[in-house]
């Protein structure tokens, strides 16, 4: 028997919501983390690339391994996806590191709040390109390989 279409809709936007969900918890848990090593080495050094560069190889490594089982629960090999993250968390690097870099510059916010903004604003582009094309399920990888 076939459910309504209105019933489908709101079934799969509870699913997109449950998936934001836990991809939130998990963004919140590796900001954490970036948060506090980057503070650490930025006050040990001084260097906003030098903590950049710890601080987000630290929360690359957490959050890609909590993201691919927890919230895409993605099976393909890590010889594909990890390559691909990396290549995302540099972009978002050099995105947030010139972010950083003309908040602190141009406003009184500072470099860890000039951090916090820049990267709750590429919260939503991570998790498109991270779905899209980093976690793809394997019908949608074979179909746009096709």
């Amino acid at each position: 028997m076939k459910q309504p279409a209105s019933y489908a809709r709101l079934r799969t936007s509870t699913r997109l919501h449950f998936v934001l969900l836990r991809f939130g918890m998990i963004s919140l848990l590796s900001s954490i983390l970036d948060n506090v090593v980057f503070y650490l080495v930025f006050h040990a050094t001084g260097t906003i690339l030098g903590a950049q560069g710890v601080a987000k190889t630290a929360s690359v490594l957490f959050n890609y391994y909590f993201v691919r089982r927890s919230v895409f629960f993605s099976g393909e090999g890590h010889q594909i996806q990890f390559p691909r993250y990396v290549l995302l968390a540099v972009l978002n690097a050099l995105l947030s590191y010139v972010g950083i870099r003309i908040l602190a510059a141009s406003t009184p916010l500072g470099v860890m709040r000039s951090k916090i903004l820049v990267e709750t604003l590429l919260f939503g582009f991570n998790f498109l390109m991270q779905r899209a094309w980093i976690f793809r399920h394997r019908a949608q990888s074979l179909s746009a390989e096709l």
